[in-house]
């Protein structure tokens, strides 16, 4: 394999929203203009997803809160906390 394919299979196989663990195939200080602009469009995705991901998660726990008021087991549930945090050792 040469050097051009080399580099060319490192940069497709990224996955830019795979998370913090991005890096990009280059230095951002020798980017050119229109790598730039991808760059910082990788970075705004990231974003919007870490982002959409924190809502969903907060409406997944208020969902659950609302599912145990609903059933009434709100006081039940703060017992078994309570209790939880009493019984352990400092």
């Amino acid at each position: 394999m040469s050097k051009t394919q080399n580099k060319e299979s490192i940069i497709f196989s990224l996955n830019p929203l795979s998370g913090e663990d991005y890096t990009p195939w280059k230095d951002p200080s020798k980017m050119s203009k229109e790598e730039l602009r991808l760059y910082l469009q990788i970075k705004k995705l990231q974003v919007r997803l870490s982002f959409e991901r924190l809502q969903s998660s907060i409406s997944y726990t208020g969902m659950i809160i609302e599912a145990f008021q609903s059933l009434g087991l709100q006081d039940w549930v703060l017992k078994l906390l309570n209790q939880e945090i009493e019984d352990t050792p400092e």
